[in-house]
Parts: structure tokens; C-alpha cells; sequence
């Protein structure tokens, strides 16, 4: 079934968030590729995460990237055959597995910084903070709209 168009609006602006995330896909894996990183687009996606925490249960790097826990694990297996991560167990709860970064996965970061950070130099040309801030709030919204 086709919206009416009374919300072109609408589906214009879910376009350009997808177009927006795809474009962002394209240019993180060109990096990954030039800078010859043995890794996936999903893989840096998960390794960023822990960039961010460092240390985090599978379940919250699965809600942080919107996948199911079992799709993670490969791409926890894969990044821990490259060193580059460590599971450990839980002390609160044994079932739960804690993925770590080494010092390998650090090292990575750090390599991978200054693409990340053109990254965002790009996406931030030409748009103010307001903007910026606007638009988040904007996002954030209609996400509260969805889950209220």
C-alpha cells in the first residue's frame, strides 16, 4: 500500500536518511579499502562502538547497532581472530560475554583516526552547529514518535 501524498514530506526526508547512510557506508568502506584494513564496514561499525565504551556487553553493542545478538558473534569471532578484540566473562551474570578492545584493537583506532575524522569533516562542511543541532533534535523526535 502507497501513502497518500499528503506525506511526501515525509518520505522525502526518510529518503535522505537513507541516501545519507548509504553515502556514509560508501565512504567508510573507500577508507577501509585505501587504507587496506582487513576488516568489514559491519566489523568498524562494531569497533567503533567499543572506541566509544571500550568495554561492553553483546547485548548492548547488538541494541547500539540495531542487530540481533546472534548476528554480532561472527563479527565478534572475526574481529577476535584479527586480535584486535577479547571476550571475557561477565562477574555479574556468567551467561554475558564483555567484548574488550586489545591493544591491537587501540592501535587500530589510532590508525584509523584520521579517516574518521575527515569523515566528519566532510559531513560538518558548510552546516552550522544551530543546524547541526537542529537537525538532531529534529531525528530525535520523530524516533520518540515512533517508540512513545
Amino acid at each position: 500500500m502507497i501513502p497518500s501524498k499528503e506525506f511526501d514530506h515525509i518520505r522525502n526526508v526518510l529518503d535522505a536518511i537513507s541516501n545519507l547512510r548509504a553515502a556514509m557506508r560508501q565512504f567508510i568502506q573507500k577508507k577501509i579499502r585505501e587504507g587496506n584494513y582487513d576488516i568489514t564496514y559491519e566489523m568498524m561499525q562494531l569497533l567503533l562502538v567499543l572506541w566509544r565504551g571500550h568495554e561492553v556487553n553483546q547485548q548492548e553493542i547488538a541494541n547500539l547497532l540495531i542487530k540481533n545478538k546472534a548476528s554480532i558473534t561472527p563479527l565478534i569471532d572475526n574481529l577476535s581472530k584479527r586480535k584486535l578484540v577479547v571476550r571475557t566473562e561477565d562477574p555479574s551474570d556468567r551467561r554475558n560475554k564483555i567484548i574488550a578492545l586489545t591493544k591491537a584493537g587501540r592501535e587500530y583506532m589510532e590508525a584509523f583516526t584520521p579517516a574518521l575524522d575527515d569523515f566528519f569533516r566532510r559531513i560538518e562542511t558548510d552546516i552550522s552547529l544551530p543546524e547541526m543541532e537542529q537537525v538532531s533534535a529534529l531525528l530525535h523526535k520523530m524516533r520518540q514518535n515512533l517508540t512513545s
